[in-house]
């Protein structure tokens, strides 16, 4: 997962393991963008075009495939 540019890394712990989230694009303001959750072999792409929003809905969805695939268990 290497992109060229700038990009802003965020890092959480949680229950499950760390959760990291990589926010590329958004710059200019209102430019295209995307952000990738992970936890451990997990990874979510989620692509918009306001940086907050796409961040809070790449974590609620890894947050929720987390949760679903531990209940499968």
């Amino acid at each position: 997962m290497s992109k060229p540019g700038k990009y802003e890394a965020l890092f959480f712990p949680t229950k499950d393991g760390l959760l990291k989230i990589h926010a590329y694009g958004f710059n200019p303001c209102g430019s295209w963008g995307e952000v990738f959750a992970t936890i451990g072999d997990q990874t979510i792409c989620v692509k918009g075009f306001n940086r907050h929003k796409t961040i809070v809905r790449a974590t609620k969805m890894m947050l929720s495939a987390t949760a679903n695939r531990k209940n499968e268990f």
